[in-house]
């Protein structure tokens, strides 16, 4: 038992296929969650893990948490990191061998509450490998960003394919920018920005960063009828008449039977008009933020509105019971398996939290003026620069926004919001585009309603005060407001 004990307390090298797959992977699907998804699934693990014990209330204290640094969130971390490595990345198959034999197992060095466990930056490296390499398929961007990852030759060509994806990419899958704002902004060339987008493109799913639905069913076309040139021409010459049900005149148009036009209105209607839709994540219809930033002595900090670590922790009375018995290879297996299960499900709860914790607190720094002041003070921000200051990769990054809510000083928000493209100043500056949009709401707010304000009066207030903004950029940020045009707003 000494020699055993002894086994388990040495520090692994760590390989990539040391860590099991299945782990990694609920890794993922747990950062992956949003409050109620991880919430269920705590609960789902609480009723059929045995040794899984629960212990009262997620909510953290906003009182206690005020004066705990953010360093302090690590330990719970480094102890189950510890275990981790210990009870599994440090188990070679004859040890586990060498435990099923044994007629006397013992858990008490492996699972015992406040063992002595230190951090292992290797296991830190490993489970970034499997954050990178598996994917998930909840976010239409991260589909698309992973797909970009792939096909980007340059870094260039990544940074522009990320600003497309993240900033112009609709929840439809259509792309809703102009290739030559884009240039601007990134002080590229439009050429450059083209050549991206014609990349994108050809991602799945088919009809990816097409303009309109026409080009999008064009683009599906080119892939599941190739060669067939009268559903090209339906498409392109009588697209009008074939939305109004104009048969019989496509028919003549066309040289051909109505029955022909029916069976390419057939053909077409198994195209799917909306390609990004089959990524879209319905939200809930109420939310809860997961964190909080709170002012303490003139600075913005980060800390848990909910806990999750605190759900649940191992039965340590059912595991010495297990102890004192005499157990064949079955039960030892049925044991080693399910206090397994409960302690990465622990540490996994603890990563996400982590995880969490560090990017929001990253993307408050690099928002500040937004905490102070409001969304007028926004700025550009993307996943790489949080990815860099949080010290893991974009796509970790996309995970953990998408579907986790914050309170702020300006109300509650999801952390995907703070993401925006920018649009060039005068002074040679960026402002984020939210924060342009909610300047021309203010604009449209304060005009004259006898005599509203056209896209391109308000283009061109915009760039009085420095901000390079073309009148279609203002239509649409008007109708994301949900704003009527100038006619409309009139009144007489």
């Amino acid at each position: 038992m000494q020699q055993m004990n002894q086994q388990m307390t040495a520090r692994p090298e760590l390989r990539h296929g040391m860590i099991p797959t299945e782990i990694m992977q609920q890794s993922l699907h747990m950062l992956q969650m949003n409050y109620f998804e991880l919430d269920q699934f705590i609960e789902e693990n609480l009723e059929t893990n045995p040794f899984l014990e629960r212990v009262g209330a997620r909510e953290t204290s906003l009182s206690d948490m005020s004066e705990r640094p953010l360093e302090d969130t690590w330990e719970a971390d480094e102890r189950l990191e510890q275990d981790y490595e210990q009870d599994v990345l440090g188990r070679s198959d004859s040890e586990a061998s060498a435990e099923a034999k044994s007629e006397e197992w013992d858990g008490t060095e492996r699972y015992r509450e406040g063992a002595n466990l230190a951090r292992n930056p290797d296991l830190d490296d490993v489970w970034q490998y499997y954050q990178d390499s598996i994917t998930q398929d909840e976010s239409l961007s991260a589909h698309l960003l992973n797909q970009m990852r792939m096909a980007a030759d340059t870094p260039q060509a990544y940074a522009i394919g990320e600003r497309i994806i993240i900033g112009d990419i609709d929840e439809r899958g259509y792309f809703t920018g102009n290739p030559a704002e884009i240039a601007s902004e990134l002080d590229v060339s439009e050429e450059e920005v083209r050549k991206v987008l014609d990349i994108i493109r050809q991602f799945e799913p088919a009809g990816i960063g097409a303009a309109n639905l026409v080009e999008c069913l064009l683009m599906q076309c080119e892939l599941e009828y190739p060669g067939d040139l009268r559903i090209k021409e339906l498409l392109k010459d009588h697209w009008a008449a074939l939305a109004t049900g104009r048969i019989t005149q496509i028919a003549e148009a066309m040289n051909c039977t109505p029955e022909q036009v029916m069976e390419l209105k057939g053909m077409v209607s198994r195209l799917d008009p909306y390609p990004g839709r089959e990524y879209s994540v319905e939200r809930p219809s109420y939310v809860v933020p997961e964190v909080v930033v709170e002012t303490i002595e003139d600075d913005f900090v980060v800390t848990l509105a909910v806990d999750f670590s605190n759900a649940a922790i191992i039965n340590e009375a059912y595991v010495k019971e297990i102890q004192s018995r005499k157990m064949d290879e079955k039960e030892r297996s049925y044991v080693r398996e399910h206090l397994d299960s409960a302690r990465f499900l622990l540490y996994n709860i603890e990563r996400r939290k982590q995880t969490l914790v560090k990017t929001a607190q990253a993307i408050v720094d690099l928002q500040r003026d937004f905490m102070g002041r409001g969304v007028a003070f926004m700025k550009p921000l993307n996943l790489e620069e949080v990815a860099v200051k949080v010290g893991v990769s974009a796509s970790t990054i996309s995970r953990t926004v998408n579907g986790k809510y914050i309170q702020t000083p300006q109300g509650l928000f999801e952390l995907k919001y703070f993401f925006s493209s920018g649009l060039r100043a005068g002074d040679g500056s960026e402002q984020s585009s939210k924060a342009v949009c909610a300047q021309i709401k203010v604009i449209i707010e304060k005009e004259d309603k006898r005599s509203p304000l056209s896209d391109q009066k308000i283009a061109d207030m915009l760039q009085g005060q420095g901000i390079q903004v073309a009148r279609r950029t203002v239509t649409k940020y008007r109708e994301q407001n949900g704003i009527l045009p100038a006619k409309m707003r009139r009144i007489y």
